[in-house]
């Protein structure tokens, strides 16, 4: 669909590009929406909300996180000052997700906390589904995991409350996170499957790809590097695919722990130092600080004190700034 001017300042079908467009972002064909948005007048992509909103949402998903960041920080503005409730509380929610992926949790909490608050005043399970689930996100990597677990449990709540399976695949995926950090080998195994089969029903390729990412990592803590060598070289052609770089670091990290299983320490440190430069380049804060930390094992493994020293010193100072003392403190009396 091309929106044609009719008369100055006037837009044919607005309402209904906008629906065709937000049909493309919840199926993940985020470069589909950035594509659509950059052919609109400067005027109409700049000045609507919801234009705002799609172009955080895309260039998040697709690890542009500045240019999110911007448009964010845009469609806040706009909500504002049009008393637009909902809009302003969907920047909220983005606004905190870039803020965690820069590590800035103190600002990511303040918005996932108020986006909560917003959500629940609203009566926007979406939303609210979305902020419990940030903020699991927020108290796993914190180290409390029992938190994490309950925030998600509720969030699902909420997505299964709209139907949402995008939604449930995301939340069972954290899940399967969480109950791994507890130790629950075969529990995460169940939430991370039940997260692959909701998001092949979702058919959002990038989500398929980070599901199967967590699946994968599960299955060489069990053992089993061929399945987890098979299911992330599929992730990997999928964000090549769909031109998600910023999927790539977890993909490489999770593949050096398949080489590391396999007694090939000197592929590890060859991956875990590509995804390292990657996720630096990206942004990526909380990735980067798994990256170095199981950098540092396999530089030791390799005879690299050094070099193991470096790295477990940069993955304690990520650690920390991301309020992730536990992690910190598992490294130093390493």
């Amino acid at each position: 669909m091309v929106i044609e001017a009719r008369g100055s300042g006037s837009w044919a079908d607005e309402w209904a590009f906008f629906r065709e467009i937000e049909g493309w972002s919840a199926a993940g064909r985020h470069r589909d929406v950035l594509d659509a948005l950059e052919r609109l007048p400067g005027e109409l992509r700049e000045g609507r909300t919801r234009s705002a909103l799609l172009a955080a949402e895309a260039n998040g998903r697709l690890g542009n996180y500045g240019e999110a960041a911007r448009w964010a920080e845009l469609a806040g503005t706009l909500a504002r000052t049009r008393g637009e409730a909902h809009g302003e509380l969907r920047a909220r929610n983005y606004r905190g997700a870039i803020a965690l992926r820069h590590g800035d949790v103190s600002d990511a909490e303040d918005h996932f906390s108020a986006a909560l608050e917003m959500a629940r005043t609203l009566n926007d399970h979406t939303a609210e589904a979305r902020a419990l689930n940030n903020l699991g996100i927020l108290a796993n990597i914190r180290g409390d995991a029992e938190t994490a677990l309950a925030h998600y449990r509720r969030a699902l709540v909420a997505y299964q409350h709209d139907g949402l399976v995008r939604g449930m695949a995301e939340t069972y995926h954290n899940i399967g996170i969480s109950l791994r950090h507890q130790g629950n080998v075969q529990g995460a195994l169940g939430a991370a499957e039940e997260a692959v089969r909701l998001a092949a029903q979702a058919g959002d390729e990038q989500l398929i790809a980070l599901a199967s990412t967590g699946r994968a990592e599960i299955h060489v803590m069990l053992g089993d590097p061929a399945f987890a060598r098979a299911e992330l070289f599929r992730a990997e052609e999928r964000y090549n695919r769909i031109g998600f770089r910023a999927g790539l670091p977890e993909v490489w990290r999770v593949r050096a722990g398949v080489a590391f299983a396999t007694r090939d320490a000197g592929t590890a440190v060859s991956l875990l130092t590509q995804a390292a430069a990657l996720a630096t380049e990206l942004g990526s804060t909380d990735i980067l600080a798994d990256i170095e930390r199981d950098l540092s094992y396999a530089l030791e493994s390799t005879g690299d004190v050094a070099g193991a020293t470096s790295a477990r010193a940069r993955a304690m100072a990520l650690y920390r700034k991301l309020g992730a003392v536990p992690a910190a403190e598992r490294l130093k009396r390493v």
